[in-house]
């Protein structure tokens, strides 16, 4: 499981607390790839730690609830060694966005181009959103080279969705056909 191998990657580069993993680990360094939010963070520490491939101990701190850390185990780096080395094949595609286009046939020519402007400046955040990360992301060594690539591959993603939805835009703007007669179309 992703989450898992992800959140021993954080680990192997140093005890961390759930918070920590969530805000440092996934939210600033992997968002432009994974997200997961807190309860799944949490959940999943449990079931490392059960499995053996992560350990916890409680840190005390002066006026506060005692701090969880967590550390990567031997067991947990061979793990995520093994996974690192594994061919994963790809997900199954699911994209919301392209849901809605599959049935977006019967929107009016105005209705479609909003749909398709809207997107297009979600696009155009996550864009701005990676070029500021890879301006602030030196390349000091491996790691951080190698973590510039995925900035890079989730900015290319992110131009090539731009340009396709222009050029569907322009498509809508040419003049598409008429849209089917109820009962008559739909996807198909």
């Amino acid at each position: 499981m992703s989450l898992e191998h992800a959140i021993l990657g954080f680990l192997a580069g140093g005890p961390m607390t759930g918070y920590d993993l969530k805000t440092r680990g996934f939210d600033r360094t992997a968002s432009h790839v994974w997200t997961a939010d807190q309860a799944q963070v949490y959940r999943t520490l449990d079931r490392l730690v059960k499995r053996r491939l992560a350990t916890s101990r409680a840190v005390p701190q002066r006026g506060k609830p005692d701090r969880r850390l967590y550390s990567i185990t031997p067991r947990g780096r061979e793990e995520l060694a093994t996974w690192l080395a594994a061919h994963e094949e790809l997900p199954p595609y699911r994209d919301p966005f392209l849901l809605r286009m599959l049935f977006a046939s019967d929107l009016s020519d105005a209705d479609l181009l909003r749909l398709l402007a809207e997107t297009r400046d979600d696009y155009m955040r996550r864009l701005e959103q990676i070029r500021t990360r890879l301006a602030a992301t030196p390349e000091r060594n491996r790691e951080d080279a190698v973590r510039r690539m995925t900035l890079e591959a989730s900015a290319a993603a992110a131009r090539s969705a731009i340009d396709w939805i222009d050029a569907c835009a322009d498509r809508v703007r040419s003049g598409l056909p008429a849209p089917a007669l109820p009962g008559m179309g739909g996807a198909g």
